[in-house]
Parts: C-alpha cells; sequence; structure tokens
C-alpha cells in the first residue's frame, strides 16, 4: 500500500457525522473476488485543512460593551490561532491519510474475500482512495474539535482496466477526552483551547488515537456499503 500521483447528521456530541454522496458505482455482483490479490494505494493526498472560527460581537450603540467585545475578540483570534498552530505542529507527526487507507483496504478485503498485494502488476483488483479534503474543524476554540475526512474509493478490475465499484463519503469524528487522555470531569468535548494547552507529544499521540478511530468510521462505512451491494445487508 502506498502513496501513487496517478491512483484520487449527528444525532450527538460523540456521533460521526457521515455524508454519502449519489457519486455510487456498482457491478460487484458480476465479479468473483474470492481468493483474489488486491492491491491498494492512494493519490496524492492534499494538505490537511483548519476550519476554525471566532465570533464577532460588536454594538455600536454601546461603546463600553464595544471596547469589550474587541479586546474579547482579540483574546479568542490570538487563542485561535495559538490552538491553529499547535494542532497543525501535531498533525504533521500524523501520516492520517496512511492510516485511513490501511484501514480501508482491511475492510474492504475482509467484505469481498481477497488478500493483500503488494505489488500493483500482480494484482487482480485494485482499491484506490482519493481523499478530496481532510483536517480540523471547530466553529470556534470553544467548540468541539472534529477530524473531518472526505474522500472517493474506488475498485478496479485491473487486467480489464473496468471501474468495479465506486463509493464518496465524508466522516466527521469527534475528539474524546479519552482519546486525548483529559481527566473526565473536563466532559466529553474536546475543544481547540484545551488542546492548546497541551504539550506537543500528548497532542501527536491525541491525533494519532483519533486518526485511528476516524479510519476505522471509513473502514466499517466502506465494509458496510460492499456488504450492502453484494449482499442487500
Amino acid at each position: 500500500m502506498k502513496y501513487t500521483k496517478t491512483a484520487a447528521v449527528g444525532l450527538a456530541l460523540a456521533a460521526v457525522l457521515v455524508l454519502a454522496s449519489c457519486e455510487t458505482t456498482n457491478k460487484l455482483a458480476i465479479y468473483n473476488f474470492e481468493g483474489a490479490r488486491m492491491y491498494s494505494e492512494m493519490q496524492t493526498p492534499p494538505p490537511p485543512k483548519f476550519d476554525m472560527h471566532y465570533d464577532v460581537m460588536l454594538d455600536s450603540h454601546n461603546i463600553f460593551f464595544s471596547s469589550l467585545s474587541v479586546l474579547s475578540n482579540i483574546a479568542k483570534a490570538t487563542q485561535s490561532e495559538n490552538a491553529k498552530a499547535a494542532m497543525a505542529d501535531a498533525l504533521s507527526s500524523v501520516d492520517v491519510p496512511d492510516i485511513i487507507l490501511r484501514e480501508s483496504a482491511n475492510a474492504c478485503g475482509t467484505s469481498l474475500g481477497t488478500t493483500a498485494e503488494e505489488r500493483r502488476p500482480d494484482a487482480d483488483y485494485v482499491l484506490t482512495l482519493s481523499i478530496h479534503e481532510w483536517g480540523i474543524e471547530a466553529d470556534s476554540p470553544a467548540s468541539a474539535v472534529r477530524l473531518k475526512v472526505r474522500l472517493t474509493a474506488r475498485i478496479i478490475d485491473r487486467r480489464a482496466d473496468d471501474l468495479v465499484w465506486r463509493r464518496t463519503l465524508t466522516v466527521s469524528q469527534p475528539a474524546s477526552t479519552a482519546v486525548f487522555g483529559l481527566p473526565s470531569f473536563v466532559g466529553d468535548m474536546v475543544t481547540a483551547t484545551a488542546l492548546s494547552n497541551m504539550t506537543a507529544d500528548d497532542l501527536e499521540a491525541g491525533f494519532r488515537a483519533l486518526a485511528q478511530e476516524t479510519a476505522s468510521s471509513v473502514g466499517r462505512l466502506l465494509q458496510k456499503d460492499l456488504d450492502w451491494a453484494r449482499y442487500g445487508y
């Protein structure tokens, strides 16, 4: 499994947000995958995005309130930038796309009954992942942090160069206190503010665990889609 340049709602806070696209291709029924060899690859992913915001509250009729609001928003902006910088540094040490590729390959192989092939020319089928965008999102420094990924998975009959299956989905995985080793009294929600106060090592370990959770969610969804497409359940 490797990157190649040629190969691309929530019910509660703790729930994973999943959005499925209508871009779906399914010709699985005419293929026999049992015992076949499948190579897994990923198009070169884009850099992570950091979609973080803070509210601006100004009242032109209340000078005193507006002055406090300006100071408050300067503090929020600084807090947001500090959090963004800390998370960007931590994520640079975690290969999120590769973790997603490995989990997706395992899940698809389990569903189809294929074995992993290390060389593309020797494979019967090729699983290609194309990550369109991924990164961290938070509505404000005090709101929940999520790791979001939007991708398309394709399975190709390598010999016939035929598109067998395609699925596009988005997963938005919330960061939990357990994943980042935060005390239980903090609650279930992990905020950008909380993360900005963590050490670099703890942040890296937390994002590695969050990436694994996100990848597992992607893998389960792909496996569920393959099972449904082939067996109706």
